[in-house]
């Protein structure tokens, strides 16, 4: 009967055994080491391993391939990773890096739950790979800021809404005015920039669902919003991100010469997509930009004090004499978009 339990009790030690050096080593071992650390054949050392395995639940494996020797090796592998598709912890750290860059733009109770979320998701990661992911997250120093969370609301109600193309009367306070205005609208994309953040879109006629003129509102300053029960069938939203500032009117090509003393802070810069930059023997440059929003980019070269200057023709010039002061230019208002 002792001879009965030793034979049974050998096999389960030299398991135990494999076992416990498989989780060790990282870097599998081969076939030859078991075979002489358990002073038995190859056949016995892979009938060992296939036991294991079948003893193991789905998120671990011991899988055999050949190493650079081409030796047989064994490694103990985690599945818990394949649980979550994509992902490992680099990228987390990745979406961790987001959440730090858009935080001083969200509402407390957001970054609240892209934090859970986070923290989840690193859960779910392989055992090994599992660490924080709060970090030491980016400061922002802000010289005034708005704070976005009384209009976590507005934020969800326009998300809801561009998603399902459907027209909201909404209640906006224009800059410098004291009394709301109602408008028909179609929103078309929330953007934002120098930490503001605007709602673009069309106003529509009463009783249209054809595009009007294209508008834009600083989101803040809508004091009321109300999905309707009419939807659009139009893209509300014209994709100007090439070129400088909001859309204000049609893309324009304007010139700017900058002195040698803002040289530098320009070309660290990209302020548009298609933008040239031309060195000038004074250490100055000429930067071409395409904008669609020109007091916008008259009130940013302003902000250099005479270090910046459109050389080309504004606006007023082209349009021979023409009044454009009805454009609406909410930035030349606003001092914390002018410069960083």
């Amino acid at each position: 009967m002792s001879e009965k339990i030793n034979s049974d009790a050998r096999p389960r030690e030299q398991a135990i055994k494999v076992f416990r050096r498989l989780m060790a080593c990282s870097r599998g071992i081969s076939r030859e080491t078991l075979k002489n650390e358990l002073e038995c054949s190859e056949r016995t050392v892979d009938r060992i391993v296939d036991d294991i395995n079948n003893a193991l639940s789905a998120d671990l494996e011991i899988v055999k391939a050949p190493n650079n020797n081409n030796e047989i090796c064994y490694q103990l592998v985690s599945h818990k990773e394949e649980n979550v598709p994509g992902f490992s912890f680099e990228e987390v750290r990745y979406l961790a890096t987001c959440r730090d860059l858009a935080a001083p733009y969200l509402p407390e109770a957001v970054i609240g739950r892209i934090n859970r979320s986070l923290v989840n998701l690193a859960l779910h990661l392989e055992e090994g790979q599992r660490r924080s992911v709060s970090g030491a997250p980016i400061t922002f120093a802000n010289k005034g800021y708005i704070d976005y969370g009384p209009h976590a609301e507005t934020i969800k109600t326009l998300n809801e809404a561009i998603a399902n193309r459907r027209v909201c009367s909404l209640c906006y306070l224009p800059m410098n005015e004291r009394t709301a205005k109602s408008y028909r609208y179609a929103p078309g994309r929330i953007v934002a920039m120098n930490g503001v953040f605007y709602v673009q879109g069309h106003y529509l006629d009463e009783g249209s669902l054809l595009p009007g003129h294209f508008i834009t509102f600083l989101l803040h300053r809508i004091t009321q919003i109300t999905p309707g029960e009419e939807y659009f069938h139009f893209n509300a939203f014209e994709d100007t991100s090439r070129a400088f500032g909001l859309k204000w009117h049609e893309p324009m090509r304007r010139q700017i010469h900058v002195a040698a003393d803002a040289a530098d802070y320009v070309r660290d810069r990209i302020w548009s997509a298609d933008q040239t930059i031309e060195e000038q023997d004074d250490g100055g440059i000429i930067l071409s930009v395409t904008t669609t929003s020109e007091k916008e980019l008259q009130a940013w070269v302003w902000s250099f004090g005479g270090l910046a200057e459109i050389i080309t023709p504004s606006s007023n010039e082209e349009s021979q004499g023409q009044d454009t002061t009805a454009s609406p230019a909410p930035l030349a208002a606003d001092p914390r978009v002018l410069q960083d």
